[in-house]
């Protein structure tokens, strides 16, 4: 048994050790009050075992529509010139000569899709090749949390209008004594 824990552990390490093509999503499941979405796609180690020379590094969804994916972002690694295919004001990236990282701010249930981490260049034969890697983001309805959310905003509203009350009462006293002063 011990060997047969042994051996999954070595091959496991093996696994991430020649894993140079990484996408990762944080949260991997997004609900109706998930304040951000980051998806990170790079290369680790500055290299990639299958290719000699690596020309770029694209980040894309897959698109339910027309059953394929669709670019996001595309990263020229030579130049660092990112091609930038989505207009978004609720976005953030950034980016480097190995990775894009997206930040999609208040994400909606749209944003619940497949994304793949493309790495193009050429291998020791200068055959141009492809290599992928792919993250799903699901999407969950948290009725509990939005209800929870509802009773939080409802409590601030009240605590709210309790201090208009009570400043309003301030307010009218004031300018009572004020009237008062001037009669006088």
């Amino acid at each position: 048994m011990a060997l047969f824990l042994h051996l999954i552990l070595c091959g496991s390490l093996v696994f991430l050790s020649t894993s140079e093509l990484i996408i990762d999503v944080a949260p991997r499941v997004i609900s109706e009050l998930t304040a951000q979405l980051v998806i990170k796609c790079s290369i680790t180690n500055n290299q990639v075992q299958q290719l000699d020379l690596i020309k770029s590094l694209s980040l894309s969804r897959y698109n339910e529509t027309i059953k394929e994916f669709e670019d996001l972002f595309v990263l020229n690694s030579s130049t660092l010139n990112l091609n930038q295919l989505v207009q978004s004001q609720h976005l953030q990236l950034s980016f480097g000569s190995l990775f894009i990282t997206l930040t999609l701010l208040i994400p909606t249930q749209l944003d619940a899709k497949v994304y793949r981490c493309t790495v193009t260049g050429d291998n020791a034969n200068a055959a141009n090749v492809s290599l992928f890697a792919y993250k799903e983001v699901e999407y969950e309805r948290n009725s509990t949390a939005l209800i929870e959310e509802i009773r939080r905003l409802k409590k601030d509203e009240n605590a709210c209008q309790c201090c208009l009350k009570k400043d309003d009462r301030s307010d009218t006293s004031q300018s009572s004594k004020n009237s008062i002063l001037w009669k006088l």
